[in-house]
C-alpha cells in the first residue's frame, strides 16, 4: 500500500522544492477522496476494475537497493534529435543532439527539468487545466510521478528530426507513474515519440501504470506526438493525454495500443483559440483476453477550429474494445469543423467491440460528422483473394493489413510507420492468422 509517507520520501529523495512537495501532497489527498471507479460510473460501465487490487503494488526500488535490472547500453539513433530511456523510474540514458541543444531545445527527464529549469516547468504544474487532477489515476500520478520526460522547443525553432522517449517496465508488482510534458512555443515545430514497453520480469508480471501526458502547442506551433503502448499482458494501464492547441497551431496525435491486460485511456484535445487544428489517429490491435477502452474528446472551445479523428481497432480471440468519443462544440464556437470515425474489425466470434460516438453542439453554424462501424471479415473478400491463389490465412492477413492501411498512410514518420507494420505482422502471426 502506497502511503503519504511514500510521497514525502519520494520528494525528499529527488530533492524537490517545497512547492512541488506541496503539490504532490495535495494530489495524494485528492486521490484518497476518490474511490476506484465502479460500473456505476458511466465512463467505466463497460470496463470492470473489480479485480484490481491497488494495495499489492509498490513504487520501484531506488538505485541503492538490490534487485534492479541491469543497466543497458542505449545509443541515440542517427535519425533522432534526442533520446531518453528509463527503466522503472530510473534514467538509463539521455542524449540531445548538439544542433538541437544549440537552438535552445530542452529535453530531459521531468525530475531533472524541475531541478535545472524550474521556471520552465512550474507553470505547467500550477495551471488549473494542464496540471489538473481529473480523476483518481491522474491524482495518483500527480502525487507519485518520477522520471518522466520534459520537452521544450523555443519560439521559432524547427526540430527536423524526432525526439524519442522509451519507458520500460521490468519489475514485479511495480506501480509506475510516468509524466510527460511537451511544450512547443510559438511558431516552432517538433515530432516526439513516447514508447511504453515491458522487459524481463515485466513481460508477465502484474503491474500498474498510471501515466499523464500534456501537449501544449503555442501560437502557430506544429507538434506530432506519437504514443506507442506495448506493455506486458498483466499490466493495468491508465493514461490521460491532454492536448492544448492555441491560435493557428496544429497537433497530430497518434495513439497506439497493442499491449497490457486492461487499458483505460483518455485522449482529450482542447482547441482553445481560432485556427487551432488537431488530428487524432488510433491504432488498436487486441488479442487473448485483452480489454482496451478509449475515451476521446474533441473540445471546440472557440470557433473557426478543426478536429479530425480516426480510430481503428482489430480484435482477435476473446478480446474486447470500448470506444466512446465526444465532439463538444461550445456556445458561440461558430464555424467549427469536426469529424469522428471509429471502425472495428472483428476477427473472432468471441470478441466484442462497443462504440459510442457522441455530439454535443451548442452553436448553430458548424459542420460535425461522426460514425462507427463494426464488422467481421467479409467472406466474399476472402473468396476473391483465395480465387487468386492465396490460402485462407494469407487472405485474412492481407485484409487485416488493408484495414489499418489508411491510418498508417497518414503517419509521415517512416520509422514509426515501419514499427507499426512490424507490430501488426507480429500480432497476426502470434495468434495464428498468418501462415
Amino acid at each position: 500500500m502506497i502511503t503519504r509517507q511514500d510521497v514525502e520520501a519520494l520528494s525528499t529523495r529527488l530533492k524537490e522544492p517545497r512547492w512541488l512537495t506541496d503539490r504532490r501532497l495535495a494530489s495524494f489527498a485528492r486521490q484518497a477522496e476518490l474511490p476506484v471507479p465502479g460500473r456505476e460510473n458511466e465512463e467505466y460501465r463497460r470496463t470492470d476494475l473489480r479485480r484490481l487490487d491497488l494495495g499489492r503494488f509498490r513504487l520501484p526500488a531506488d538505485d541503492s537497493r538490490p534487485g534492479r535490472p541491469p543497466r543497458r547500453a542505449v545509443k541515440r539513433a542517427r535519425d533522432d534529435a534526442g533520446s531518453l530511456t528509463q527503466v522503472g523510474d530510473r534514467t538509463e540514458y539521455a542524449e540531445l543532439s548538439a544542433d538541437a541543444a544549440a537552438q535552445g531545445v530542452i529535453f530531459c527527464s521531468l525530475s531533472e527539468a524541475v531541478a535545472k529549469y524550474p521556471d520552465k516547468v512550474r507553470p505547467y504544474f500550477e495551471d488549473a487545466r494542464i496540471g489538473a487532477d481529473e480523476d483518481k489515476w491522474s491524482a495518483l500520478n500527480g502525487a507519485l510521478w518520477s522520471g518522466g520526460a520534459f520537452l521544450f522547443v523555443p519560439s521559432g525553432v524547427e526540430v527536423a528530426l524526432p525526439l524519442r522517449s522509451s519507458f520500460v517496465h521490468a519489475g514485479i508488482d511495480e506501480a509506475l507513474f510516468s509524466r510527460t510534458v511537451v511544450v512547443a512555443d510559438a511558431w516552432s515545430s517538433v515530432t516526439y515519440i513516447d514508447d511504453y514497453s515491458s522487459a524481463g520480469d515485466g513481460l508477465t508480471a502484474a503491474a500498474l501504470h498510471a501515466g499523464v501526458v500534456d501537449v501544449v502547442a503555442g501560437e502557430g506551433a506544429a507538434i506530432r506526438y506519437n504514443h506507442i503502448q506495448n506493455l506486458g499482458r498483466n499490466v493495468w494501464n491508465f493514461t490521460r493525454e491532454r492536448v492544448f492547441a492555441r491560435r493557428d497551431s496544429g497537433v497530430n496525435l497518434l495513439q497506439v495500443a497493442l499491449g497490457s491486460a486492461s487499458t483505460k485511456a483518455f485522449v482529450h484535445a482542447h482547441l482553445d483559440e481560432p485556427g487551432a487544428n488537431t488530428e487524432l489517429l488510433g491504432v488498436i490491435f487486441a488479442s487473448g483476453t485483452q480489454h482496451i477502452d478509449h475515451s476521446t474528446l474533441q473540445n471546440h472551445r472557440v470557433g473557426q477550429t478543426l478536429s479530425d479523428l480516426l480510430f481503428k481497432c482489430a480484435l482477435l480471440d476473446r478480446s474486447r474494445s470500448v470506444y466512446s468519443g465526444l465532439i463538444a462544440i461550445h456556445p458561440n464556437a461558430q464555424r467549427s469543423d469536426a469529424y469522428q470515425n471509429n471502425r472495428n474489425l472483428l476477427l473472432s466470434r468471441a470478441v466484442r467491440a462497443d462504440s459510442i460516438p457522441m455530439l454535443e453542439i451548442l452553436a448553430n453554424d458548424v459542420r460535425c460528422t461522426h460514425g462507427s462501424t463494426s464488422s467481421s471479415v467479409d467472406e466474399e473478400e476472402l473468396f476473391y483473394l483465395q480465387s487468386r491463389g492465396l490460402a485462407r490465412d494469407q487472405a485474412e492477413r492481407l485484409i487485416v493489413e488493408g484495414f489499418f492501411a489508411n491510418v498508417l498512410e497518414r503517419i509521415p514518420l517512416a520509422t514509426v510507420r515501419g514499427r507499426l507494420e512490424e507490430a501488426i505482422e507480429a500480432k497476426i502471426a502470434e495468434m495464428g492468422v498468418a501462415a
